[in-house]
């Protein structure tokens, strides 16, 4: 009897140490999570976050401000908290916007806001002041564009406008509304 079950001790340490092989070949072949190779998580962060950007004359172009940024190596954006931006152009008032959330791609030079999105144009000798609301906007710094296709609503003055969608030139200051155009327009008085 001694014998018999000393080989089967044996031989169930034998199988424990082949299959714990055979496990630790597997498990390097494969990973127990499957990703794409891509880390998503940032490298690094900012908290009270600004950064000014001058064209090749020195002329500030845009200012960036946030409460926090974090950079994601994987696609080169910045995830941003409250984000604030300002947009210069000649001497033109700049435009400033504020919003919830972003995204800024700094290559392209592309942010992309999310929530209670407000972008306002102070008053100057020859124009009203414009603010436009709007719960997400694409703002193309380098050619200075802001759309969206959600609603909208445009103030300048007196008047208000609603619509689905719109397309602005910030250094222009054409404005294309999309659809679903509703307002309210205040005639000047006459002196």
């Amino acid at each position: 009897m001694g014998k018999i079950r000393f080989l089967a001790i044996a031989l169930l340490v034998i199988g424990i140490a082949f299959f714990t092989s055979w496990l630790l070949r597997t498990l390097g072949e494969t990973p127990l999570v499957k990703t794409d190779g891509m880390n998503r998580e940032p490298d690094y962060f900012f908290t009270e976050f600004v950064a000014t950007a001058r064209d090749i004359q020195g002329n500030i172009t845009y200012r960036l401000e946030a409460k926090k940024l974090q950079h994601l190596p994987y696609n080169g954006s910045m995830r941003l908290e409250k984000p604030y931006i300002e947009l210069f152009h000649d001497k033109d008032q700049p435009w400033q916007t504020w919003a919830e959330q972003g995204v800024f791609y700094e290559k392209r030079r592309l942010a992309t806001l999310t929530g209670k999105v407000r972008i306002h144009r102070a008053a100057d000798e020859t124009s009203q002041p414009v603010t436009l609301l709007t719960e997400s906007l694409t703002l193309d710094m380098r050619d200075k564009i802001a759309k969206t296709s959600d609603e909208v609503q445009i103030t300048s003055g007196e008047d208000i406008l609603y619509a689905t969608g719109m397309l602005v030139d910030l250094e222009t200051g054409r404005v294309e509304l999309h659809s679903k155009v509703q307002g309210k327009y205040e005639v000047p008085k006459q002196k």
